[in-house]
């Protein structure tokens, strides 16, 4: 009988018995097919893309078609030699077809520039969300990891609990034993059922936003270690990409050479612009000219200031400006989430490491403490706070690994990289010219 309760003790400190889950990569897969925010990221660069197509229309060459069909109630008429020339039928048809041609035109062509710029932040941010979401999804994956064994150090601690409580009891009824003491075992054996349910709880929580994350459901049926080597991350450096591999801070340096080439585009408005157009006509009509088609050729200069020309040029400095500090404010941010996860793990290495040794102690020291409880050298508080050490200790130590595993994922992708495809960061990939 004693076996069965020493090994219902020594399950409070083995290396945290968690449920077997699908592996990450399963996750962080569905989460790039299913994520509401990486859907949301896609269609924002499929859009960026469009309207820097869209701004490169505008200063291509535009073919426009008129046809109308005029019923006149009155036919007008000149004389013209020995005959008459039509001037106004009664059905008149007209057809017409211009072609138009920019042909200098600035302001639109810094617009362009700086469409296919936030085209290129777009797809930059799209990168970073994925990247947002592999944290999110590491964090839950992680700690689901650790609530499954610390349910399973609840169910353990809960067995112990009822052994101590048959021990009180066999002892009350042999005389040996007060009363006190099986009501003190009692309470320890409702204390750890609420701890159980409260696990549980836990369990079902971070499985559901997990699912939510990923449109994966989690699968909670065996166990499975979690456990970390403790081995240190490569020196600091090693995660300071350039700027433009952090993917958040490509964005922020896109966003602002955008808004700096709109600031362009608007102090180019002061210049003239050029444009051409070609218009062929065609009626039933020969009218004068006696002839029914005609064309006609137009090269025209445009140019036009009123107070909202200046007021717009301010309006896109200051734009500008405000880019230039959002990117400042990403760069730093930046350097600082990669600063702060690389010292998280440092920490989370010593943490879990000192974890491991006093949930192996208090395991020990709550076995001993049962041993010299049934050997009646100890009292029942001296068992009961031992075996409330070791469960502590225990949840501290699957706690400890679990974080030191997310904050070694949380590490790579501050600095830029996949977990998905592991390696150093890469540059993001501009989009595709038609933005798809």
């Amino acid at each position: 009988m004693f076996v069965r309760k020493w090994a219902a003790l020594g399950g409070l400190v083995i290396a945290a018995q968690a449920s077997a889950l699908q592996p990450l990569d399963e996750f962080l897969r569905g989460a790039r097919t299913a994520n509401a925010d990486l859907a949301e990221a896609r269609a924002a660069r499929r859009q960026a893309g469009a309207e820097g197509d869209v701004s490169l229309g505008r200063a291509l060459p535009r073919l426009s078609l008129r046809g109308a069909y005029t019923r006149n109630e009155l036919e007008t008429t000149l004389p013209q030699g020995t005959g008459t020339v039509t001037l106004t039928p009664h059905d008149q048809l007209d057809g017409t077809a211009t072609l138009e041609v920019p042909l200098v035109d600035l302001a639109s062509f810094a617009r362009i520039g700086a469409a296919r710029t936030l085209a290129r932040a777009s797809a930059a941010q799209e990168l970073s969300t994925d990247l947002r979401v592999q944290a999110l999804v590491s964090q839950d994956y992680y700690q689901l990891t650790a609530n499954a064994a610390l349910v399973e150090a609840s169910r353990r601690a809960l067995d112990v609990a009822r052994a101590s409580l048959r021990i009180a009891e066999e002892r009350h009824r042999a005389g040996s034993g007060a009363l006190l003491d099986v009501d003190r075992a009692r309470a320890e054996v409702e204390r750890n059922v609420q701890q159980l349910a409260s696990s549980e709880l836990q369990v079902a929580l971070v499985a559901r936003s997990l699912q939510s994350l990923t449109g994966t459901s989690p699968e909670i049926e065996q166990g499975a270690p979690l456990a970390d080597d403790l081995h240190d991350e490569p020196p600091l450096e090693r995660f300071q990409p350039r700027d433009e591999v952090i993917p958040a801070l490509a964005a922020a340096i896109r966003s602002r050479e955008a808004s700096e080439q709109q600031a362009r585009a608007q102090r180019l408005t002061l210049a003239p612009s050029l444009s051409a157009s070609v218009t062929e006509r065609a009626t039933n009509t020969k009218g004068i000219s006696g002839q029914e088609t005609t064309w006609q050729a137009v090269v025209g200069l445009g140019w036009s200031f009123d107070l909202t020309t200046l007021a717009g040029i301010r309006v896109q400095d200051a734009a500008a400006d405000a880019a230039r500090a959002r990117e400042q404010r990403a760069r730093l941010a930046a350097r600082d989430d990669i600063h702060r996860a690389w010292m998280t793990v440092k920490t989370d290495v010593a943490r879990s490491r000192s974890a491991r040794v006093e949930a192996e102690v208090s395991a020990r020291a709550a076995k001993l403490a049962l041993d010299r409880y049934e050997a009646g050298t100890a009292t029942q508080l001296d068992l009961l706070q031992a075996q409330r050490d070791a469960f502590a200790a225990a949840a501290a130590r699957i706690q400890a690994d679990a974080d030191l595993l997310n904050a070694r994922a949380q590490l790579r992708v501050a600095a830029g990289e996949s977990l998905l495809e592991p390696g150093p960061p890469s540059r993001p990939p501009s989009p595709s010219p038609r933005g798809s």
